[in-house]
């Protein structure tokens, strides 16, 4: 997995078409899972989290896509490339974006709007 870090490029290609995107936020989304515990060996329920970039497009070449859209790469899915001289990071297109416009799931559209909310009561 990538080390995520606001203000990194990401590039993706979406249908053969490249778009280039930027990170605004790192969100992590927590969710319940299994660990081994390690004194019983037993499989117990534990709180773990997934970090989560929060993109939007800079410069795209797919119609369907507009710049300034905004969406969710979960950190798993991006791997550092090195691109002329500068270290970006890179979306495989065999894994599908959450995008948060018309077309998005509610629950991408609903922590883009947490984020967004924790970052204006960060700046009051």
């Amino acid at each position: 997995m990538a080390y995520l870090r606001p203000e990194t490029t990401i590039f993706m290609q979406n249908n053969g078409q490249p778009i280039y995107s930027m990170i605004e936020k790192i969100a992590f989304r927590k969710y319940w899972g299994k660990r081994k515990d390690k004194n019983t060996g037993k499989w117990v329920k534990a709180r773990k989290s997934m970090p989560f970039a929060v993109c939007h497009v800079t410069l795209s070449s797919d119609s369907d896509i507009p710049v300034g859209a905004k969406f969710l790469i979960p950190g798993y899915q991006l791997r550092n490339v090195t691109m002329k001289g500068e270290k970006i990071l890179c979306f495989h297109d065999k894994y599908a974006a959450e995008f948060a416009q018309e077309y998005g799931n509610q629950w991408v559209r609903r922590l883009i709007a947490e984020e967004e909310l924790k970052l204006m009561k960060g700046e009051q």
